[in-house]
């Protein structure tokens, strides 16, 4: 539920956080606190403004990247690592392995790349992956229709 905030507005955070701290059962109430003090920020003892977040809206709303079409999540980068992982099969390699390891990768990665530039599409994903993108596009598309 408390990762739907990413979906919001930026502008519409402090109403959305409100209306799910009001709709949320007391025993999760624990992870909602820890989401405002390290992603929204906690009001001030004045109460009229928010401290800052150690994690900025920024950095972690996606309502407008989703709007766009742009990607939301970092997969390309993990990709990247779980490939040079692969490729090192260790955790600590010497300087040499390190250095062919990125060889074998980026040569893999060129050839991707001229394939691309050859005409060639990439490959699809998975349906299930296309259905909730679409899914997760429609809602937001939609936010300002709904009421809350």
């Amino acid at each position: 539920m408390v990762t739907a905030l990413a979906f919001v507005p930026i502008e519409d955070i402090d109403n959305a956080l409100l209306s799910l701290s009001e709709n949320l059962p007391d025993d999760v109430q624990t992870i909602l606190d820890w989401f405002e003090d390290n992603y929204v920020g906690r009001i001030n003892r004045r109460g009229n403004e928010r401290r800052q977040p150690l994690f900025p809206h920024e950095m972690w709303n996606v309502f407008n990247r989703t709007l766009n079409q742009q990607d939301r999540t970092n997969n390309h980068a993990e990709a990247a690592h779980r490939r040079l992982q692969t490729e090192l099969s260790m955790d600590h390699p010497i300087i040499w392995k390190l250095i062919d390891g990125l060889r074998k990768v980026q040569a893999n990665r060129d050839f991707y790349y001229e394939h691309l530039v050859a005409g060639h599409n990439p490959p699809v994903k998975l349906k299930k992956y296309r259905d909730a993108y679409q899914r997760i596009l429609t809602i937001v598309r939609d936010y300002h229709s709904r009421h809350f």
